[in-house]
């Protein structure tokens, strides 16, 4: 076992906008299950209930990392972990998208599985690079970046792959997404990164990680902010099946491609990019439970709201808040994280596995809304679970008499 390379000293490379870049493979493969999947699951005939059961079992993989993730803290570089991961992923999916189809539903999802266990791998690699690449003040601004480019080439991404698979066969529309899934992945062999010490496959391994997951529970404010990532706020689950509902708005593929797609990856940029200007001594919980806030409005409002223009001024501002999300559960993770961990790679996965629990069941339970009253009822699910936790997390600050305001150092006493 390695302990990992902490340098308060600011570094030159990796620079923070670098995460943004290193996690586009992950961003890709899920954008394409965001956006094209459900999109022309949804034109071959399969239902909304079913879609939204796929895009369901597509999170087991993110719950059940842990399980797998130790393979980037042993061995090899994390760097090259990344790569390998990032490339076998693009093989299945470029197999897998001529499956798309109400026929192959059984071979598609499996195929989708195996690669959202690989890419999340990267997931993996990348948030363990992080920590111990970058100082904590430059790791607070790659959690932003991280997420900008996770969710704006999310969004991107699925877009790219609809508007090709809309003009050319389904070979070559493949072909592409395989080379937009690995390319930005080669940028990790740029980053300086030491050989690991020789150590075990498994050997040591289970007790080793039992301590990691025993220490977050052991102090507080970690205990605290990890069933805060478990909780159903800021999922933005609903992001999973507005394309499926788009038509109820009157919007077609070339609106999904714009307003889900490139007017969806800037709304989640300038979110994700939003959270980079939060104070880095404000209460992370209560940030996170607040842009949660944020995302159950503009859930109400895209429930308000009628036609192609609503859908877009509905949809910008969900994502937008969802962008906001999405970058303050980095933040969160790598907090909870913090410097002194051994399995960084591993640690940092089993949290972000923690918080992939709700993003699930929020999925389905959207889905399982719309089934029982149609696109109200996926709505008011989705805005319901963010209410909810903000109402309990303000209720307990309250009690506890805790302060929204605090320094770093002393959270982690608390």
């Amino acid at each position: 076992m390695r302990a990992p390379h902490v340098s308060n000293k600011p570094h030159s490379w990796p620079a923070p906008w670098a995460f943004g870049i290193l996690i586009l493979p992950v961003a890709v493969y899920v954008g394409f299950t965001a956006t094209p999947l459900p999109f022309l699951l949804s034109k071959a005939g399969v239902s909304v209930y079913e879609i939204g059961t796929i895009g369901s079992l597509l999170q087991l993989p993110n719950i059940l990392v842990f399980l797998w993730a130790p393979l980037v803290d042993v061995r090899l570089r994390r760097r090259t972990w990344l790569v390998i991961s990032a490339v076998t992923t693009a093989v299945l999916l470029w197999i897998a998208l001529p499956l798309v189809g109400s026929a192959s539903l059984h071979v598609l999802t499996a195929l989708l599985l195996i690669g959202g266990m690989t890419i999340s791998l990267v997931l993996a690699s990348s948030g363990g690079l992080m920590v111990t690449t970058l100082s904590p003040v430059e790791q607070s601004k790659a959690a932003a970046w991280n997420q900008a480019g996770y969710l704006a080439g999310g969004a991107l991404g699925g877009a790219l792959v609809l508007w090709f698979v809309t003009r050319l066969p389904v070979f070559f529309t493949g072909m592409i997404l395989a080379l937009v899934l690995c390319l930005p992945g080669l940028i990790a062999l740029t980053l300086p990164e030491k050989v690991p010490a020789a150590s075990h496959w498994f050997k040591g391994r289970l007790s080793a990680i039992s301590r990691e997951i025993g220490g977050v529970f052991k102090v507080p404010v970690r205990r605290w902010s990890t069933l805060l990532l478990m909780a159903p706020a800021g999922t933005g689950a609903a992001q999973l099946l507005l394309p499926a509902i788009a038509s109820h708005y009157g919007v077609g593929a070339s609106g999904v491609i714009w307003i889900n797609g490139l007017g969806g990856g800037i709304a989640l940029a300038v979110g994700s990019l939003i959270g980079a200007l939060v104070p880095g001594d404000w209460d992370r919980r209560i940030v996170y439970a607040a842009a949660g806030l944020a995302n159950g409005i503009a859930g109400i409002v895209l429930m308000a709201v009628s036609g192609s223009t609503g859908y877009l001024i509905g949809t910008i501002f969900y994502l937008i808040t969802q962008g906001l999300c999405w970058a303050r559960f980095t933040a969160l993770i790598v907090e909870i994280v913090g410097p002194d961990a051994q399995d960084v790679s591993t640690l940092y996965s089993a949290l972000s596995a923690a918080g992939s629990i709700p993003l699930a069941y929020m999925t389905w339970l959207d889905g399982f809304g719309y089934s029982q009253f149609g696109t109200s009822g996926l709505l008011l699910a989705d805005a319901a679970g963010n209410f909810l936790v903000f109402a309990v997390v303000m209720a307990i600050f309250i009690a506890q008499g805790l302060k929204f305001r605090h320094a770093p150092e002393a959270a982690a006493d608390k």
